[in-house]
Parts: C-alpha cells; sequence; structure tokens
C-alpha cells in the first residue's frame, strides 16, 4: 500500500487521509487487485468465475 497509494499523496489532515486509505482498500485493494489464491484473479473477476461455476453446477 505504501508504493501504490501512500507516497503518491500528500494529505492535509488525519481524516483525510483515513478517507483516502480506505477509499484505496475499497475501490482498488479489495476489488481489483490480483490475490495469489484467487489465481491471480481481482476479487469480483474470482466471484463472477465462482457464481458461474455454481450456475453451471445446478443446472
Amino acid at each position: 500500500m505504501k508504493t501504490e497509494m501512500y507516497f503518491q499523496s500528500n494529505f492535509e489532515n488525519h481524516l483525510a487521509a483515513h478517507t483516502a486509505v480506505m477509499e484505496y482498500i475499497e475501490s482498488w485493494y479489495n476489488r481489483r487487485r490480483p490475490h495469489l489464491h484467487n489465481g491471480e484473479l481481482g476479487s469480483v473477476a474470482a466471484l463472477a468465475a465462482h457464481r458461474d461455476i455454481r450456475q453451471t453446477a445446478a443446472a
């Protein structure tokens, strides 16, 4: 996170830093960043693939 977001920003106060960190986590890290346990897919793509597999198995 330090290299991807923190050192690229200047924050006016603690609240601004906190808000930026939470936005980063919710918009990038949790949704799009590839994760090793997901086969290098982002969380949204891995969830979509999982749902497709479950729907195919149920049909």
